[in-house]
């Protein structure tokens, strides 16, 4: 449901529109039925808006299908849009929007700041030509001027000002906490930045345009505003979590997986013990060893996957699918098959944990791994899911993230790190942060919650 303003985010110059058309036959559906309810603004400039300049009463303009902003304003000034009560009164939201800035000068520094109601700072972007600056924490501000006494407290890094960017955010302001990313906007999106941090903002009601300093242009597509479908609205707060698996869990060279995700975006305690090709069936990385060693003490949730490793050892022959056993007693599971293996590791996980949530997340469909095998492994684990009162949280069934097509395979996967982050074009298994946060975040709080 989130696959198809994630393609157009990612996948933004016309010379890969082919790749998003590829990718559109499987997720237009599922986008017109999240349109229908959840999604507060999704404005393209395309024509002038109502009302006009997107409620900017000052120094912005919608040409050539974007809204500039802060043009022929002067240092310290400001100019602000207000969002509507339908916006104000949402506990938990999904931001996007593209950006870009023609600051000409180290000196000259023009941005924009979310605020709330009372004017705490929710977020800010800002650039110079060759700094970008981001922040989450700084002065109150009535947003009438942006004088140096009110600015944010900044980060700062280098960037390419000739590229546009786009800017992700999760806004949870029961936790008050913000989930962002900033990266490039092009097929090898680079990630510039990505975190969780606590925000004194307790709603979203400005979006203020400044210029902080000299002059520059600001330059603003593809504005995205919703509610998520999954929104926890702080019920996992403080909850503890154990995870295990392979490294779709651990996140493969990056050590943020989407369990981490998750946990930093809701406030919960992550033990993560996933190892990196790990397999439910009989293997030297047995995700049940990861369960036998891991602490005594019961978590509030386990959350584990399999199936990706074990695809690849099933085609080879390693060892068979097999079926679900009649009952529960452990002496009558075939530990030699796949699925006896994972009836052992669930009644471990039984055993050692009575009382624990146990959540199974069924990885989305695979591009690097033979599509028989996955339908086999998938049908039997379901069926040992639902024997035992397992949660599924599928984003196989449930989301269209499937790297059987090379757009979504470019858009969301990687296998090396880029600037420190996951980067793009990867295999088809791993899922970036652009992958973790559109599909795997939302199944598992769904899921979750649910449990």
């Amino acid at each position: 449901m989130h696959a198809d303003r994630r393609v157009r985010r990612l996948l933004w110059p016309k010379a890969v529109a082919t790749i998003a058309a590829a990718a559109a036959t499987l997720i237009a559906p599922a986008a017109a039925a999240s349109a229908a309810t959840g999604v507060l603004i999704d404005e393209t400039f395309s024509t002038q808006t109502t009302p006009a300049n997107f409620g900017f009463p000052t120094g912005a303009a919608v040409a050539n299908g974007v809204l500039n902003v802060t043009t022929g304003m002067s240092s310290h000034t400001t100019s602000v849009k207000a969002f509507d009560v339908a916006v104000t009164q949402q506990r938990t939201l999904d931001l996007s929007f593209d950006w870009k800035t023609a600051a000409a000068s180290s000196t000259s520094a023009t941005g924009l700041e979310f605020r709330d109601s009372q004017g705490n700072l929710v977020f800010a972007l800002a650039g110079t030509s060759a700094e970008l600056r981001y922040g989450l924490t700084g002065p109150v501000s009535d947003s009438k001027s942006a004088p140096d006494s009110l600015d944010p407290s900044w980060t700062r890094t280098a960037f390419d000002r000739a590229k546009w960017y786009t800017v992700n955010l999760h806004l949870d302001f029961t936790l008050q906490r913000v989930q962002y990313t900033i990266a490039t906007k092009e097929t090898a999106a680079k990630v510039m930045t990505s975190g969780t941090a606590a925000v004194t903002g307790k709603n979203l009601a400005k979006l203020v345009a400044c210029d902080y300093n000299g002059t520059g242009v600001q330059s603003i597509d593809n504005v995205r505003l919703s509610v998520p479908a999954n929104a926890a609205n702080g019920r996992l707060k403080g909850k503890s979590m154990y995870a295990f698996g392979d490294s779709i869990v651990y996140g493969h060279v990056y050590p943020r997986g989407f369990v981490n995700f998750t946990a930093e975006r809701e406030s919960m305690n992550l033990t993560k013990y996933a190892v990196n090709g790990a397999s439910i069936g009989p293997s030297s990385n047995q995700i049940l060893t990861q369960v036998q060693r891991a602490a005594s003490k019961a978590p509030d949730y386990v959350v584990f996957n399999g199936g990706t490793n074990d695809a690849d050892l099933v085609y080879n022959k390693r060892f068979k699918v097999g079926t679900m056993a009649p009952g529960t007693d452990p002496a009558k599971f075939d530990n030699s098959t796949y699925a006896g293996s994972l009836e052992t590791t669930i009644s471990a996980m039984r055993t050692k944990w009575p009382t624990t949530r146990i959540v199974y997340v069924a990885v989305h469909k695979l591009g690097s791994r033979d599509w028989n095998t996955q339908l086999a492994l998938r049908s039997v684990t379901l069926q040992i899911c639902q024997k035992w009162g397992v949660t599924v949280a599928d984003v196989f069934n449930d989301t269209t993230l499937d790297t059987r097509v090379d757009g979504q395979r470019v858009a969301y996967t990687f296998s090396g790190l880029v600037n420190g982050y996951p980067g793009t074009g990867g295999t088809g298994t791993h899922p970036n942060i652009a992958g973790i946060t559109d599909f795997y975040v939302p199944e598992l709080t769904g899921a979750l919650i649910r449990a």
